[in-house]
């Protein structure tokens, strides 16, 4: 009767219970896949996926990072941008209404409200300066980008200062040599402006292409680690349904094979 005789170790049972249990395993596995949407959710997975998979995350975040710093840089240049715009347009009134002055069909008087306008225009700029036009980015701190750029104090701190546009040479009322200066320097105070709107709008540029080169780079790797890490779930499915089945006939064939040994009673009786 072979194996039959032997009650003491039902070696068919024993055989269907490991049978049984690495379907199990392999059925936790396949559920995990599915819940999850990944082949490698631990070390034990794929010792070498795994490792792989951890270190594509650790590239994607930081160029994540990367990018991140960039939008602050790219709001922060904008904000001074704007500022510096504010100006330029006040110095481009402001050079207006000197030129219109520089006439001799305006009187006196004109003069002394071109004069006025030009003060308030003035303080103005002056307001918009203090109020928060900065060229220093970040303390101890370069922009992803732009590491070979300085930007602290490379632009300019106070164009009013260095340039003296203030009430003593910003005047319409005096002499002709003095009306022109006051022209002139009205005119190089724009010229500075300009130059940083330039200046700064050309970082504003290279950040904003070196954030498209870190999202093509990001979308790289996101698709090494898509390749390595996430499961096809139809096929993930069809191995459930197939271990489902498995299951179930390998706990059949252990319920047989545990009442097999029964038979060896029809000796005794």
């Amino acid at each position: 009767m072979g194996d039959l005789a032997r009650v003491n170790t039902n070696i068919a049972a024993l055989s269907s219970f490991q049978t049984l249990t690495d379907i199990n395993t392999r059925l936790v596995k396949a559920q995990e896949h599915i819940s999850t949407g990944k082949t490698v959710n631990k070390a034990s997975d794929s010792p070498s996926d795994y490792y792989i998979s951890k270190t594509l995350e650790r590239s994607i975040n930081s160029v994540q990072r990367k990018n991140d710093n960039i939008e602050r840089g790219i709001n922060f240049l904008q904000t001074n941008d704007s500022r510096l715009a504010q100006v330029a347009n006040i110095l481009i009134e402001m050079s207006d209404l000197a030129n219109q002055a520089n006439s001799i069909a305006v009187t006196s008087a004109e003069k002394q409200a071109i004069q006025q306008d030009l003060e308030q225009l003035r303080l103005e700029v002056e307001t918009i300066m203090e109020s928060g036009v900065s060229m220093k980015l970040y303390t101890g701190f370069t922009l992803a980008g732009l590491e070979n750029v300085s930007l602290t104090g490379n632009l300019t701190q106070n164009p009013l200062g260095s340039l003296t546009i203030d009430g003593t040479n910003v005047n319409v009322t005096g002499s002709q040599a003095e009306l022109q200066t006051t022209i002139d320097n009205i005119d190089s105070a724009l010229d500075v402006i300009l130059r940083d709107e330039e200046r700064i709008g050309s970082y504003i540029r290279r950040l904003e292409v070196e954030y498209d080169v870190n999202e093509v780079e990001g979308l790289n790797l996101k698709a090494s680690l898509s390749s390595i890490q996430d499961a096809d779930l139809a096929e993930e499915q069809l191995e459930l349904t197939k271990l489902s089945i498995l299951q179930q006939s390998s706990m059949s064939m252990m319920a047989q094979a545990n009442s097999a040994p029964q038979s060896i009673m029809m000796l005794f009786g």
